[in-house]
């Protein structure tokens, strides 16, 4: 039977985490026609296509795909080996990839992991729940900082504050009077939803469902800063976690009677990548300040 050698392993580990020949050879300090040499002889060897090259980057196939969830954890194994040399430096080098959800709480954190560890290059990705749920769970992000991770048995989770989910009404709503409004309230208002795989759209459809009620909204927008601006322009009453942003110009922010107090804003991983140092460094940050509250 043939067999892959390390170096081939590891330069199609490359291009599948990185997406792209060029950023895998820069990665592995090689030439982009070595990485390509490479790629080819596997799929010579084995007369398969291991990537749909195109423009923008290296797509990989169906057979691509089964083979990285294979091997990726080889990555990580040589990443690991090369930290344990590494941790004598005590993260004077060193990078970090983050996925985010809400720029707000996580950019605190990720302020403060900054200015304890400058050393650590941070690559940082933003994206509704589901594609940072998915960008840790595909390996291209490193950690993922969310409201309500998910629970499983391969990742592990830290939560490091909480926040509620809030209304967004425009100043000059008759509504923007009150101290606080119900959801049945808002069936015949123009009401805005973000998109399903938003946590916050989650939540609202749960509560909608377990009280039996049904609201048809206005828009549907993919983005958070979207429902802000489209609020402050009077277009309508939209959903948002309290801490998700910092502005705070032509919205009148109050509490949802039915929606829940709090919610857990959390750290999470996989669990094969809980030991490497910079995660572990992370999520060191996080209990330290939890336990000196």
């Amino acid at each position: 039977m043939k067999r892959l050698s390390s170096s081939q392993i590891r330069v199609f580990n490359e291009v599948a985490s990185q997406g792209s020949f060029s950023d895998a050879a820069r990665a592995l300090s090689v030439s982009q026609p070595a990485i390509t040499a490479h790629i080819r002889t596997v799929e010579k060897a084995y007369d398969v296509r291991l990537f749909e090259r195109s423009g923008t980057g290296a797509r990989l196939t169906q057979i691509g795909r089964r083979l990285f969830q294979r091997t990726a954890s080889m990555r990580d194994t040589e990443r690991e080996a090369a930290e344990i040399l590494e941790r004598a430096h005590m993260l004077e080098v060193g990078e970090l990839s983050i996925a985010c959800g809400a720029p707000g709480p996580a950019m605190q954190l990720v302020s403060r992991f900054q200015k304890s560890y400058p050393g650590v290059r941070l690559q940082l990705l933003f994206g509704n729940w589901q594609e940072v749920v998915n960008a840790v769970r595909d390996r291209k992000a490193d950690l993922g900082l969310l409201t309500d991770a998910p629970e499983a048995d391969d990742i592990v989770k830290q939560a490091f504050a909480s926040q509620k989910i809030v209304a967004l009404v425009p100043q000059g709503h008759p509504l923007a009077q009150r101290r606080k409004l119900s959801l049945n309230e808002l069936e015949h208002e123009p009401v805005l939803f973000r998109t399903g795989n938003s946590q916050t759209q989650r939540a609202v459809n749960a509560v909608l469902e377990q009280n039996g009620l049904e609201i048809k909204p206005l828009l549907v927008l993919e983005a958070r800063e979207a429902i802000y601006e489209a609020c402050a322009q009077g277009v309508g009453i939209g959903f948002m976690f309290d801490g998700a942003s910092t502005r705070r110009d032509g919205v009148v922010r109050l509490p949802v009677s039915q929606l829940p107090e709090t919610h857990s804003e959390e750290a999470f991983c996989l669990a094969s990548k809980r030991n490497l140092r910079a995660i572990d460094a992370f999520f060191s940050m996080i209990s330290c300040e939890a336990s000196s509250i």
